[in-house]
């Protein structure tokens, strides 16, 4: 047996009070004189005697009386812990309110059967044990140690939530929070259905520095049918233009899906129908094909029916579609026919203009600019460039045979290019290609044996470069870069080292040329994600001038979020972390801009498989710090008290505390009684 509260056995100090009062009685005995008193004498002894007796046992029960006082009020208990029970725990409670908990069983919602069992986790431990409460949204007010009725408070307030947690997550706060309580005993208890996705193998091996406690509540068997990612294979749009949208949907139940219909809605208008075979406990993909006919922002879904589990039945998406992809060519003399040639078409907006005539406010909407043959750049022109790049345009430099050196040498330190140093007038020829350079995807389908590069006869040298942006695009015969890339802020910066014209080159007849300056135009930085995922993305990241107005996120007339937003890196950074509430589009504005952006449902509650009872209790059989309860309500309770503080025996001797006040008041009444009783005879 041991003892919870040990400084109450200071209180049997107190036991000598009853033992001094039946040795230092004050009683005054009289005496009587008899003439004969051989006879009462021996009466007297007799009645001394048994008078005697009672006083003791009278004594030796109340003695036992105050000594069960005393020992209920240490608390007794018995324990097959080898250590003792400390007087104070940190105890923390993690309840799953992810979507999954949003199901039933027999006993009714998953959620609401959790929050009963946290309840029991209180209410079975001490007033002197402090809680940290955690749920999947991570509130602010929950970081930190909190008291029996704000844990309660808490609990009654949990709601299902959109953010899902991972155990590592759970644990990691957990961590944080007790972290100032380090010596203090702490145990963790987890309340979920243990989803495999947020339950990985052997997670129960993270952190064996304190004891967890596993609550896990199961669901009826549940089928589910999910739409879990899509992109569209172009990042640029243009009216007109045809757009693929590939996607991934999921099965997660024991059968084929035959014929399963997915939809796209473009602007609440349904754009192109799908049918699919999903193999069973397995994903499928499709493409849908639609065309851009509006310009500005589309608000699209692709969408399927599933009555079981409905919140990923949706995915929200949006994307911008241009009039036409902006073309500008600055030239000083004349323009290139091959330029005029290659941007005639539908989808590009080109257009030349002379560098004296040149209105540098309009740089900004451009896709791509090309300085074709300037051989004098202003300052203005070189700080506008710079600004453009900065901000995510892209920029195509083709040199002039007379171009002059110092303002080139000033255009490159502005743009943090290498400068062009001679001319060589000699006959080379591009002997590789950077493949893996984004200016040639999708661009060669497969390997060719033999390959006819361009032909150079006049290039320029370029200095020594220490970018570690710098990438080759096209190498000559000499190790010497024809073209290579830089990264500038948001954009991407092009340098050419040959001039544009037959005789330096045959680059414009060449197979190479189109695709290399069409994708320049419709490859641009600025392209931002047309979807968020809820939990999962804390912070966005726009391009956009920063603004010291206050910036808004809402969704109809009833979401309305301040978030934190700042710019870095030339690029707006949206502080989300769990404020957005519900999926769908929403609007980032502030009085000088608008945006549109979308925020799906985390699909890793998609997967409904989870550990099952087995699993739990084969990992609580294999490692000491992990314990599984499968009670409910008051047996939970009563459990994990007798966990907590051993099998309790207060009550016991409070109990015989109490049999031993009724006998002493039965041999007292007893005792009168009889001594009434002679005094009458």
């Amino acid at each position: 047996m041991r003892l919870l509260e040990p400084y109450f056995l200071y209180a049997f100090l107190a036991l000598a009070i009853p033992i001094l009062i039946h040795l230092f009685s004050l009683q005054k005995h009289k005496t009587v004189y008899f003439s004969n008193v051989a006879f009462l004498k021996q009466i007297n002894q007799k009645k001394s005697n048994i008078t005697k007796l009672q006083k003791l046992l009278l004594l030796l029960i109340r003695l036992l009386l105050l000594s069960a006082v005393i020992l209920a009020f240490s608390e007794p208990y018995l324990s097959d812990k080898e250590d003792p029970i400390s007087d104070k725990q940190i105890i923390g409670i993690y309840i799953d309110n992810s979507f999954s908990m949003n199901a039933t069983n027999d006993k009714g919602l998953l959620i609401e059967q959790a929050k009963n069992n946290a309840r029991s986790i209180l209410n079975a431990h001490k007033g002197k044990d402090e809680f940290i409460f955690i749920s999947n949204e991570l509130q602010g007010k929950h970081q930190r140690i909190i008291d029996y009725n704000d844990c309660l408070e808490a609990i009654d307030q949990t709601n299902i939530v959109a953010p899902v947690l991972n155990v590592k997550s759970v644990i990691d706060r957990w961590n944080a929070l007790k972290q100032n309580e380090i010596n203090t005993e702490a145990e963790l208890y987890i309340i979920s259905d243990f989803q495999k996705t947020s339950f990985p193998n052997e997670f129960h091996t993270q952190d064996t520095s304190f004891t967890t406690h596993l609550l896990p509540i199961s669901s009826y068997p549940q089928t589910n049918i999910s739409i879990d990612t899509c992109y569209l294979e172009s990042p640029n749009h243009s009216l007109g233009q045809q757009e693929w949208l590939y996607f991934e949907v999921s099965n997660a139940s024991n059968e084929d899906l035959e014929n399963l219909s997915v939809k796209l809605i473009v602007n609440g208008k349904q754009k192109a129908l799908s049918t699919l075979k999903v193999p069973a406990n397995s994903s499928a993909n499709a493409k849908l094909n639609f065309s851009n006919h509006t310009t500005g922002t589309q608000e699209a879904s692709v969408e399927l029916t599933d009555a079981t589990i409905t919140f990923d039945n949706r995915l929200y998406f949006n994307f911008e579609v241009t009039q036409a992809n902006k073309v500008l060519s600055i030239y000083e003399d004349a323009t290139s026919t091959a330029l005029s040639t290659l941007f005639n078409d539908a989808i590009f907006d080109y257009q030349t203009k002379e560098v004296g005539k040149l209105n540098l406010s309009h740089l900004s909407e451009q896709s791509l600019i090309i300085l074709e043959n300037i051989s004098n750049p202003t300052s203005g022109l070189i700080n506008s460039l710079k600004e453009y790049t900065e901000n995510g345009g892209n920029l195509l430099i083709i040199p002039s045979k007379g171009m002059n050196t110092d303002s080139y040498l000033t255009l490159a330190n502005s743009l943090n290019i290498p400068a062009y140093t001679k001319l060589n007038s000699k006959r080379v020829k591009v002997s590789s290609l950077n493949k893996k350079h984004k200016l040639f995807k999708e661009v060669f389908e497969k390997q060719a044996k033999q390959t006819e590069f361009p032909s150079v006869n006049q290039y320029f040298s370029l200095a020594n470069s220490y970018s570690s942006s710098e990438e080759n695009v096209m190498l000559l015969n000499t190790k010497e870069p024809f073209l290579n890339s830089y990264t500038k802020g948001l954009g991407t910066i092009y340098i050419m080292c040959s001039p544009l014209n037959v005789t330096a080159s045959n680059l414009e007849k060449h197979a190479l040329f189109v695709p290399i300056l069409y994708n320049m135009a419709t490859q641009s930085s600025r392209a931002e994600n047309i979807y968020y995922t809820l939990g999962k993305d804390k912070t966005i990241i726009l391009n956009g001038k920063s603004s010291t107005e206050q910036y808004r996120l809402q969704k109809g007339e009833n979401i309305d979020i301040l978030p934190e937003v700042r710019t870095l890196d030339q690029r707006i950074q949206v502080n989300i972390q769990n404020l957005i509430p519900e999926d769908g589009f929403y609007t980032l504005t502030n009085q000088e801009q608008q945006k549109t952006l979308s925020f799906n449902y985390n699909r890793q509650e998609s997967n409904l498989t989870s550990l099952g009872i087995e699993e739990l209790q084969d990992i609580s059989e294999r490692y000491a710090h992990i314990n599984l309860w499968q009670k409910e309500g008051l047996q939970l309770e009563d459990s994990l008290k007798e966990n907590r503080s051993g099998t309790s025996l207060w009550h016991s001797f409070i109990l015989l505390a109490l049999a031993l006040l009724i006998a002493e008041s039965l041999l007292l009444k007893n005792w009168n009684k009889k001594a009434q009783i002679k005094l009458e005879n």
